[in-house]
């Protein structure tokens, strides 16, 4: 998280994009294939756990306002019913990560052990850097590496089997955190891309008071999947903050969390109030066919976008041919893409305040 002062580089936006794509080398899909990746995201419920689990982590003597974050990610776990555990990252510790990593080790093998199906929550926040192009979390001098500890997440697959993994990171830079391998079910959600910076809590809304006030929207609900909580994050967004990003690193299946107080009917709709906010715009490359007219590619894209459920749902905005392929621009909520990332190579274009300024009608060329 960033001091007021800090300089922000003339190449760096509060509107870059979020990072589906640098994790994910391009990608040309054939509509087949992605049509049943779909289908498989939009049958899917999302995984429920027996067992919820969290740890939450900041330096001492944070400069951030780490210490209410802490307190308000606190109140979040308890709304979902998932215990939690604080470490602080001590000065004087010669080995942070080492130490952090024995106790999520603990965690990962209690959930194994236990034999329940288990979620685990990492959350992280404070200052964050780029060191030697990996994100670390830092303090002063002391410094602990991501990539050491979310490597604790992956080591023992018999441990890890059952156990899947919700990574909050809200530092600068946190974007960085979805580039990490990883080999089965795995979401990260970060304050910021991986070359911005995020607000501190003293001066502004911090991205953690953001997280707490998207959960209140669905209170009264039964449950909320992590890709529609992105999308509440999103919509509340404050004018100066960066945009957040979200990553499934692996898996089809989202991610629900179910509310400790949930009402004892499951019949409560999830509000559709925003679903219909196509305001992210991103291209999509279909795989072209020499058999096959690109007309003819398109409309069954057509058909296949038509059967989505409502949170899937997007809107075709233009749509050109190349040699070997077809490129559509296409329009989606959060939520949308947050699912369709879980199988789709997404490029981001924008997020738009409305509609087209150019008329249907018209054309011009410079």
């Amino acid at each position: 998280m960033s001091e007021p002062s800090d300089p922000v580089s003339p190449t760096t936006s509060h509107h870059s994009a979020p990072v589906s794509f640098p994790s994910r080398a391009p990608q040309v899909h054939h509509l087949p294939v992605l049509k049943a990746d779909l289908e498989k995201v939009a049958a899917s419920r999302g995984n429920v756990y027996a067992r919820k689990v969290a740890i939450l982590v900041h330096w001492e003597n944070d400069t951030t306002g780490a210490e209410k974050d802490i307190i308000t990610m606190g109140k979040v776990m308890e709304i979902f019913g998932i215990q939690y555990t604080d470490h602080i990252l001590k000065a004087k510790d010669v080995t942070p990560s080492w130490n952090l990593s024995a106790k999520i080790r603990k965690i990962i093998l209690d959930c194994y052990h236990s034999k329940l199906y288990s979620l685990f929550v990492f959350y992280y926040v404070g200052h964050g850097s780029i060191v030697d192009g990996k994100l670390h979390f830092i303090q002063g001098g002391k410094r602990a590496s991501w990539s050491d500890i979310c490597a604790d997440f992956f080591n023992e697959q018999d441990a890890v089997r059952h156990v899947d993994v919700l990574g909050v990171i809200d530092c600068c830079y946190s974007g960085a955190a979805t580039r990490e391998p990883a080999l089965k079910v795995t979401q990260v959600i970060a304050a910021c891309g991986p070359n911005e910076r995020t607000n501190p809590r003293g001066q502004q809304v911090s991205f953690t008071m953001r997280l707490f006030r998207a959960v209140q929207y669905f209170k009264g609900q039964s449950s909320v999947s992590t890709a529609a909580l992105f999308q509440e994050i999103q919509r509340q967004k404050p004018r100066n903050a960066p945009l957040a990003v979200f990553e499934t690193l692996s898996g089809t299946q989202p991610i629900r969390l179910v509310f400790n107080d949930r009402p004892f009917s499951s019949g409560i709709p999830r509000p559709l109030l925003h679903v219909n906010e196509k305001h992210v715009l991103v291209k999509l490359t279909l795989h072209g066919h020499s058999q096959i007219p690109h007309s003819e590619v398109l409309e069954s894209f057509k058909n296949v976008i038509q059967d989505l459920p409502p949170n899937m749902k997007v809107e075709i905005s233009d749509a050109y041919e190349t040699d070997q392929s077809i490129f559509l621009i296409i329009g989606m909520s959060w939520e949308a893409w947050a699912l369709w990332t879980m199988v789709a190579h997404l490029d981001f274009v924008g997020v738009t305040l409305g509609p087209s300024l150019m008329s249907s009608s018209s054309s011009y060329f410079g």
